[in-house]
């Protein structure tokens, strides 16, 4: 009953899922923030660095404008040309001297927030995050550390709540263990792993680079999928089927070098990473802990209603979440090669 009731609070919420959100923009990878990196040279003069997001071809336009007057120069420029990745623009910030509270205005926060820090000469680091509505960054201000914390925590529950592909792992590895009790060892072992490599990559004792870990992530969920196929011989079990924690700790390893992502696209200072890692991995731990919430809640749900007990809904999540892995693991495959 356990899996039966699984299987069909996974279709309910993989068709609520295409139903709310899916369309040709929406992909696989988690919601990545514009960022903005700031240092001061002097009293007058800031460069700026914005690294904005580019989205299966759509190129982000945001623009910085000093409201009291001044000048900016823009002093490099460099665009993502395979349709993924990072824009770079570098500017050179000149503030008029009779400007005693420099700030910057940023042009077109309109579906996307923007992760600013600034080094101040004397060291000092502020990070804060702009939106629409919220778009002016005070040069001479402080912000709390509560503030920072507050901050990256929220883009680590972001992180994993848009991440469609870690989101499904997660779902598919409900549906390949046998009782409640042999998914938290799972789930345990797939955060500790996790947990290691984001903490490993974003410090940069490790480095692998982006696509391989993306198509790889894609393919820890067509493992699942062609597991979960298979015919559970229980008394010849395969080893997976014997020792799942296997599996969640292996694919755990290689979705914290995508989680990683985030931050290491964020470009820190190493002064900030410390604190910016353990409040963003708390972040991503919340985001699974309210993703499960929401499917076991469902699973409930589904398991009193006459309309999902119907038979094919045990093999329609399966097939959902093989056919979307199959077009990541291509995709991304691709983009290793070109």
């Amino acid at each position: 009953m356990y899996k039966y009731n699984v299987y069909t609070a996974l279709c309910a919420v993989l068709y609520i899922a295409f139903s709310l959100v899916w369309s040709p923009q929406v992909q696989a990878h988690p919601y990545q923030p514009a960022v903005g990196l700031i240092s001061q040279i002097n009293n007058y003069q800031y460069e700026l660095t914005l690294k904005l997001p580019v989205v299966a071809g759509e190129h982000t336009n945001i623009t910085p404008k000093l409201p009291h007057g001044g000048k900016i120069h823009l002093l490099s420029s460099q665009n993502s040309l395979d349709g993924f990745g990072m824009d770079l623009h570098r500017y050179l910030l000149v503030f008029p001297p009779q400007d005693t509270t420099p700030d910057i205005e940023f042009q077109g926060l309109n579906n996307i927030q923007l992760l600013t820090q600034v080094t101040k000469k004397n060291g000092q680091i502020n990070t804060l995050e702009l939106y629409k509505g919220h778009n002016n960054l005070r040069l001479a201000g402080k912000v709390s550390t509560w503030s920072t914390v507050k901050l990256f925590v929220t883009l680590g529950i972001t992180h994993i709540l848009t991440g469609i592909d870690h989101l499904m792992f997660v779902a598919g590895l409900l549906l390949f263990t046998r009782d409640f009790r042999t998914f938290l060892k799972a789930i345990t072992c797939f955060t500790l792993a996790h947990s290691i490599t984001l903490s490993l990559s974003a410090l940069n004792f490790i480095h692998v680079p982006e696509p391989p870990v993306e198509a790889g992530i894609a393919l820890s969920i067509l493992f699942l999928c062609y597991e979960l196929t298979r015919p559970n011989n229980k008394e010849q079990p395969t080893l997976s089927r014997r020792f799942p924690w296997i599996i969640s700790f292996s694919f755990g390893l290689l979705h914290g070098l995508g989680f990683a992502s985030a931050l290491k696209a964020a470009g820190l200072q190493q002064t900030s990473i410390p604190l910016a890692l353990a409040c963003f991995n708390v972040g991503v731990e919340i985001g699974q802990l309210i993703f499960l919430s929401i499917l076991l809640t469902l699973l409930k749900i589904c398991s009193k209603i006459t309309f999902f007990q119907k038979s094919i809904f045990r093999q329609v999540p399966l097939y959902i979440m093989g056919i979307m892995a199959s077009f990541w693991f291509i995709q991304r495959v691709y983009i290793v090669f070109h």
